[in-house]
């Protein structure tokens, strides 16, 4: 039997992995604990860690609360592209973190609480804008 022509395949007699002895020393994240080792054992060793760094690895389970993943041209998320696209909401949500920091409360617009101002207004009968003309109008009005 020749096997699809292939040079490996044209050795002469077949042995099975059992009876292939492994001669190198084996990693330590091996599982393998035998001192004859064969390519049958490196194998399934090799296969077992494959099956545990792919269950690990697994994306399957992200959805798509906040983020939209770049698929693969296999449709599936990989981790670099996943690492990307959360990298780069963490850079959008730090940009926003240091404007809110660096911008005191005082300077912040009220326009988007819905105040129903009525007739407030400064001594000059500007309407407030910012939270400190706010406060400095109802503080002078208290005073007064």
């Amino acid at each position: 039997m020749n096997c699809n022509k292939k040079i490996s395949n044209t050795c002469g007699t077949k042995n099975y992995a059992t009876c292939i002895y492994y001669e190198l020393e084996l990693p330590d994240f091996s599982l393998i604990e035998d001192e004859c080792v064969t390519l049958e054992d490196t194998t399934q060793d090799i296969y077992n860690l494959i099956a545990d760094i792919r269950g690990q690895i697994d994306l399957s389970d992200l959805g798509d609360d906040c983020l939209t993943y770049i698929l693969d041209s296999e449709n599936r998320k990989v981790i670099k592209n996943v690492l990307i696209k959360i990298e780069e909401k963490v850079c959008e949500l730090s940009d926003r973190v240091n404007t809110l920091e660096m911008t005191s409360i005082c300077d912040m617009p009220i326009s988007g609480c819905d105040f129903d101002l009525g007739t407030l207004a400064d001594q000059c009968d500007n309407t407030p804008t910012t939270f400190k003309e706010l406060l400095q109008i109802l503080i002078n009005q208290h005073n007064s």
